[in-house]
């Protein structure tokens, strides 16, 4: 999220069309990158079951399975977001806008493989709760890749001024920098070479690779049901010009930032979930749900307020000084009230959803998440966008609809097929 955050803001820098180019193609490479991250992120849930069962041996076999479906969804998606302008083209999007990308989508595919891979380890790592090394490295390569825009995008010191292009080898040599950190700790650290992941490869056993695919699949689509609705929405805003695809790129990347905090949360309660449900934990369960929740809820309302009282503030951070940018700013503005609204509901969503999660609880949640945004907020957004002349500003009305009938939908949902039948006590 922050890799991406720094982007928008450098990027905007080079000017409207600029931003708007990246933005579009930034999301198109994300909408596969949610689908299969999502299936990775079983990965996690079925290490965490095995712990709780005490059934070690397995561990191994899960990551490597991991690996093997992680090369799997990459070579197509690499191939898709290379050539990501002519589907953009195909949908309408305007042509400045799509010449423009031609040279980030080249470079940004290369991103891809090694993002995957380092899903893989974060998620092994993260089963066995050691979140702290994989916000280590991300600190690192934050900076990393703030420098190499620096350098590529805008030429400095004897570097070759690539500009658009720049920034995808910038996230590319991150995304591989990143990976690689996380796999030196991950053969030297005490508790976590003693897996060997890679000695006595096995990647025979189809039940628990299909058990994985089935249970990661629902996740991915769960993933394009929420995230790939705003993915949409920015192609869709497309359409109305750079100016407007600008103003909501600056909005959804912010929303892109903040939804990293309950993204963790969820990851987190997904794991200590799968971990007291196995073990047969319940009390223990009852207080990882309902803490889950009540934080949520509390960081969700702390940056809607955050969004209201420094909109205009916020904005102004990612366009540049030298371009009339003041339309762009209300626009931007606008955008950033509604997602204020969007985010406590959106906050409790993906905490719930990951709570169901760690029960292994994936297939209504999805049907869930395609009817509360797609057939819901999309098409409404589409209605109020099209139909009753309010561009952009319907789009994300049509969204913070979808985030609060999937927040609703996902905690009776946890209510009435856990809470309840499960009996946990309290």
């Amino acid at each position: 999220m922050g890799m991406s955050f720094t982007d928008v803001i450098m990027i905007g820098w080079l000017g409207t069309t600029q931003l708007a180019a990246s933005a579009i193609t930034s999301d198109f490479h994300s909408f596969f990158f949610y689908i299969a991250a999502g299936i990775i992120t079983s990965i996690s849930v079925f290490i965490a079951h095995a712990r709780g069962k005490k059934q070690q041996s397995s561990v191994r076999s899960i990551v490597q399975q991991g690996f093997l479906i992680a090369f799997i969804c990459s070579i197509p998606a690499t191939f898709i977001i290379y050539h990501a302008t002519y589907f953009l083209a195909l949908i309408g999007v305007d042509e400045q806008i799509t010449q423009a990308a031609v040279p980030y989508a080249h470079t940004l595919c290369l991103a891809f493989f090694p993002m995957m891979l380092m899903t893989v380890l974060q998620q092994f790592i993260a089963a066995h709760d050691k979140t702290r090394v994989i916000l280590l490295v991300t600190l690192t390569g934050l900076p990393l890749n703030a420098l190499g825009n620096y350098l590529l995008l805008f030429g400095n010191f004897g570097f070759p001024e690539l500009k658009l292009a720049g920034a995808g080898i910038a996230t590319a040599l991150t995304a591989s920098f990143m990976f690689l950190c996380l796999l030196i700790y991950c053969l030297c650290s005490r508790t976590l070479r003693n897996y060997r992941l890679f000695s006595c490869v096995d990647l025979k056993n189809k039940e628990q690779l299909n058990n994985m695919v089935r249970t990661g699949v629902p996740i991915g689509i769960s993933n394009i049901g929420e995230m790939g609705v705003f993915l949409a929405s920015t192609i869709t805003i497309g359409i109305f010009g750079a100016e407007t695809l600008a103003a909501h790129t600056i909005a959804l990347r912010l929303a892109g930032l903040f939804y990293a905090f309950p993204l963790g949360l969820s990851q987190a309660a997904a794991i200590r979930c799968g971990f007291l449900i196995a073990s047969k934990q319940l009390q223990k369960l009852k207080i990882a749900i309902v803490t889950s929740i009540i934080l949520s809820i509390i960081t969700g309302c702390i940056f809607m307020l955050s969004i209201w009282f420094y909109s205009i503030e916020i904005a102004s951070l990612f366009l540049s000084s030298t371009d009339n940018t003041q339309s762009v700013l209300l626009t931007a503005a606008g955008f950033l009230l509604v997602l204020g609204i969007i985010l406590p509901f959106d906050s409790l969503a993906t905490v719930a959803a990951g709570i169901l999660r760690g029960l292994k609880d994936t297939r209504i949640p999805m049907i869930l998440s395609i009817l509360s945004y797609w057939i819901v907020g999309f098409s409404s957004g589409l209605i109020l966008a099209f139909h009753y002349d309010l561009a952009g500003t319907g789009i994300w009305t049509g969204l913070a609809l979808g985030a609060v009938v999937f927040s609703i939908s996902c905690m009776l949902r946890l209510y009435f097929q856990w809470w309840r039948n499960f009996r946990i006590p309290g």
